[in-house]
């Protein structure tokens, strides 16, 4: 049985269209776990993942290895000394994630190349005693992917932008419980528009364009 943790409503999500800031940003210092699907969908692409990240190339046709074992059939996403991921792309001001970027300006699907672990991001599930808590990753708000509702006015909740990465988590049993949850918060946050009469009218500029940015 799942249950869904209150902050999937409480949170809204601040994505930056043009890349994570440059310090703050979920490919440093995370595990990430892929499956043998994932890494051969990036071995797929690593000639065009060179290209924005040359220093994933050793050679003609040869590129660092960036795979480590896991307990069977999983393995790891080795990072970098400084506990980076090898795929996360640094400019002056931004962390872009050369994965997600390509797929974007290659038109492809994300999820077709980019691992299920970090597109799920910073939704995660833990035991909850007999149950499986849906919740938020509490780091996530450190970095500043997500924020009390009232300090991101207009930016859609945690719940909204990631149902269907939660779908693919928990399977087809969960959506009824999506659902009514969605549901109620809209009552919500009509009530509480209702009551103040300005609910909503600043717009964070960090927050526009969800996840389409090189996250």
């Amino acid at each position: 049985m799942f249950v869904l943790d209150p902050a999937l409503t409480d949170l809204a999500v601040r994505c930056w269209p043009d890349g994570c800031p440059r310090g703050k940003t979920c490919c440093d210092s995370l595990t990430v776990e892929v499956s043998k699907r994932e890494v051969r969908a990036i071995d797929g692409v690593m000639d065009e993942i060179s290209g924005i990240m040359p220093g994933l190339r050793e050679g003609r046709g040869c590129y660092a290895s960036v795979f480590i074992e896991e307990e069977p059939p999983n393995l790891l996403i080795e990072p970098r000394e400084d506990g980076s991921c090898p795929f996360l792309r640094r400019t002056r001001d931004h962390s872009l994630c050369s994965i997600h970027q390509l797929a974007l300006a290659t038109d492809r699907p994300v999820p077709s190349i980019k691992p299920a672990a970090c597109r799920h991001w910073p939704v995660m599930l833990e035991q909850d005693g007999e149950r499986i808590r849906v919740s938020v990753q509490p780091s996530a708000s450190s970095i500043g992917c997500v924020a009390p509702r009232a300090n991101l006015p207009r930016q859609p909740s945690v719940l909204e932008v990631y149902r269907e990465e939660i779908l693919e988590m928990c399977g087809a049993a969960i959506e009824p419980l999506l659902v009514r949850r969605l549901a109620a918060d809209r009552r919500r946050q009509a009530t509480a528009k209702g009551k103040t009469g300005k609910v909503g009218k600043t717009i964070t500029k960090a927050g526009s364009g969800h996840r389409r940015g090189g996250r």
